[in-house]
């Protein structure tokens, strides 16, 4: 019995999605995974949208950026919080000079974006706080100086675009966001129109 104890502490530990006030923050599904019914991999992998997304939105930014002097960084970027605690990106954009110090540590970000990018969630929350957890990340992230955050809801298809100024808008697939300066992105024509 303790075996399979200390197994799923440890487990646990590796299902850890983030951590706020303390707490750990699993993956979406972590359950299944104790159970047995799930992989961690499966929990912890994005669908063929998602990572099409992610490649896509990390290839065009980059390319256009990486002359103005920024960075694209993609794949669950982990950024330490001021006041504790770690949040996970999707694609999180730096000026080059303020990531460069950093860019060869073994350990998550001290520095936050200026510009973070979310898919979806990955997160296991009650139905009733998705609001609540999206809304609490975002003042987290502007906590740390993040300027604008771009949330992509793959269903339904839909943008949230938050700005540390207050202005926050809802924009669809097929409309122009304006991510950093004069970088904006359709991501319907990203995606080849699909």
């Amino acid at each position: 019995m303790s075996l399979t104890l200390s197994k799923n502490k440890t487990l646990l530990k590796d299902l850890i999605y983030e951590e706020v006030d303390g707490k750990p923050i699993y993956y979406k599904n972590y359950k299944l995974v104790i159970k047995g019914k799930k992989t961690t991999e499966e929990v912890m992998a994005s669908s063929s949208l998602q990572v099409r997304l992610k490649s896509e939105l990390s290839y065009y930014l980059n390319k256009t950026l990486r002359e103005k002097g920024y960075i694209v960084l993609v794949s669950e970027v982990g950024i330490k919080l001021r006041k504790g605690g770690s949040r996970s990106l999707d694609l999180a954009i730096y000026k080059f000079e303020d990531y460069e110090p950093y860019k060869n540590s073994s350990y998550y970000l001290p520095i936050s974006p200026i510009v973070a990018i979310e898919i979806d969630i990955k997160a296991e929350i009650k139905k009733q706080n998705f609001m609540d957890y999206v809304i609490r990340k975002i003042e987290d992230l502007f906590e740390m100086e993040t300027l604008k955050v771009i949330w992509i809801f793959t269903s339904p298809k839909i943008i949230l675009v938050a700005n540390k100024n207050g202005e926050w808008f809802i924009k669809n697939w097929e409309d122009e966001i304006n991510v950093i300066n004069d970088v904006n992105i359709k991501l319907k024509e990203i995606l080849g129109g699909s």
